[in-house]
C-alpha cells in the first residue's frame, strides 16, 4: 500500500511542479474564494491555514480576509515534532523556520488553542476525506488531537489533485471534514 501511495504522490507532484505562477495565482485564487463563500469561512472565528510551499494552493488571499473581518488567522510553527498554531497579525511578522517555510515568531501570547477550522494542504484528496501529505505525519497527528474537539479539518487544493477513487489509508490518517478545490467544494 505504502508503494501506491508514493507513486501516486509523484504522479501529482510532478504535475503541481509543472504549474506556471500564472496558473498557480489563478487556480489559488478560485481555491480560495471558494473556500471564503463557505460556511467553514463564515462560521469560524479562529482560523489556522499554512503557508504555501512548492505551488501549494495559495492562502494569503484567505489570510488577508481574516485579518480585514477580524477574525484570528493562525499559522503552524513545527515546535519538537508537533505542529503547534500561533496567531499572526502580519504576513511581514513571519520569519523561516523548519524545511525553510515561513513560520510565526513564537510568542506564548499568541498560541492558537480554540482554533474552529484548520485549512490542511497536502498533496493528494479524495472525496471521501483522506489525503496524502508529504509523509512526516506532522497533520495526522495534529489532526487527531483536533478531531477529537469536533472542530472542522478542511483540505485546500486543485481539481487535479483529487482522486476519482478512494486513496489508500491506514489507522493513522485522519479524515478531513470537507476539501475545497478551485472547482468545487466537497463535504465528506
Amino acid at each position: 500500500m505504502k508503494n501506491n501511495k508514493e507513486l501516486i504522490k509523484k504522479k501529482i507532484l510532478l504535475i503541481r511542479q509543472s504549474l506556471s505562477p500564472f496558473d498557480v495565482f489563478v487556480k489559488s485564487w478560485q481555491a480560495q474564494k471558494n473556500f471564503l463563500n463557505s460556511l467553514f469561512f463564515s462560521k469560524s472565528k479562529v482560523i489556522g491555514a499554512y503557508y504555501p510551499i512548492l505551488n501549494e494552493v495559495q492562502t494569503f488571499r484567505i489570510i488577508r480576509e481574516c485579518l480585514l473581518v477580524k477574525k484570528t488567522v493562525c499559522l503552524p510553527k513545527l515546535l519538537d515534532g508537533k505542529i503547534v498554531f500561533f496567531s499572526i497579525t502580519n504576513l511581514n511578522d513571519l520569519e523561516a523556520g523548519s524545511f525553510n517555510i515561513k513560520e510565526p515568531p513564537l510568542i506564548k501570547d499568541n498560541i492558537c488553542e480554540e482554533i474552529d477550522t484548520v485549512i490542511t494542504p497536502g498533496i493528494v484528496f479524495d472525496r471521501s476525506g483522506y489525503r496524502i501529505g508529504y509523509g512526516k505525519g506532522y497533520y495526522d497527528r495534529y489532526l487527531k488531537h483536533f478531531s477529537k474537539h469536533n472542530r472542522n479539518a478542511v483540505g485546500l487544493g486543485y481539481e487535479f489533485q483529487l482522486m476519482s477513487e478512494p486513496i489508500p489509508y491506514e489507522s493513522h490518517d485522519v479524515k478531513l471534514n470537507a476539501l475545497v478545490t478551485d472547482k468545487e467544494v466537497i463535504l465528506s
